[in-house]
């Protein structure tokens, strides 16, 4: 789980749109099996589990976390208890994409109805099924803490890094190494004023619409030649993009699966 390799990249390019000195690019979504920020500590869940012929998510539709585990555990059924988030045309790619998967069983409603669905199956309690935290969340990310020690002494300490902010466990991690960290909170209203009273360096209580969030990931591609999802890594460059003062250096964490045409 710690052999994966860290990649980074730098932006030139991007730093000029940005209008800072220099944007640094932690590659999570190039990881194999799809990539994203939960790619490396999912290998040490799955070694965890003994028995396991189903896994139950609650979570949004067309989650990372399913669409992950499918490739990692091709003999388990992944079954998905999806909310819609109001993500356009990428909730739709990634639902179709997961609705493709032979090993992924996914239902699609509102958070209401899915909870209700969720909670009523983990209450059977039946052999041989694993009910996972909500959201898909693995509490300490200790192959994520060793990429982020990697990276700080890859690119410096004078780097000021950003992450979106979903669960809050990649914040975390970011956080227990430096105090120059901004998360993007990412979720649907409610969802964000409770992360940015409870996490710490949280920001973005306020984004973008859909609309100019997926104007502004365009603009990212032609800037990068990079098609990165409109929903959490669009709102984090819609920050990016209407903060009147950054720090001259951005260490900036691609966290979202690669390859996905929305």
């Amino acid at each position: 789980m710690t052999t994966l390799k860290t990649q980074i990249e730098y932006d030139a390019n991007l730093a000029r749109w940005l209008n800072v000195q220099e944007v640094a690019l932690v590659r999570e979504d190039l990881l194999p099996n799809g990539g994203g920020k939960k790619r490396r500590v999912l290998a040490q869940f799955v070694t965890e589990l003994e028995d396991v012929k189903h896994i139950h998510l609650l979570s949004y539709a067309g989650s990372h976390t399913a669409y992950t585990l499918s490739s990692l555990l091709p003999e388990v059924m992944i079954h998905l208890y999806g909310t819609h988030y109001g993500g356009g045309p990428y909730e739709k790619a990634m639902t179709s994409l997961l609705d493709s998967r032979e090993n992924i069983i996914q239902k699609v409603s509102s958070s209401w109805t899915m909870s209700l669905a969720f909670n009523r199956q983990r209450r059977k309690s039946r052999p041989g099924h694993h009910f996972m935290r909500i959201g898909g969340s693995l509490g300490d990310d200790v192959p994520t803490q060793t990429v982020v020690e990697e990276t700080i002494r890859t690119i410096g300490e004078d780097f000021h890094h950003v992450v979106a902010v979903a669960s809050g466990d990649l914040l975390t991690s970011v956080a227990r190494q430096t105090n120059q960290v901004i998360g993007v909170l990412t979720q649907p209203l409610g969802i964000r004023i409770i992360k940015y009273f409870s996490l710490k360096q949280s920001s973005g209580i306020w984004k973008s619409g859909l609309n100019e969030r997926i104007k502004t990931m365009k603009d990212v591609r032609e800037v990068t030649g990079q098609t990165w999802d409109p929903i959490f890594m669009g709102t984090l460059f819609s920050y990016l993009k209407k903060k009147k003062k950054l720090p001259p250096k951005l260490c900036i964490w691609i966290t979202c699966p690669a390859g996905i045409d929305w």
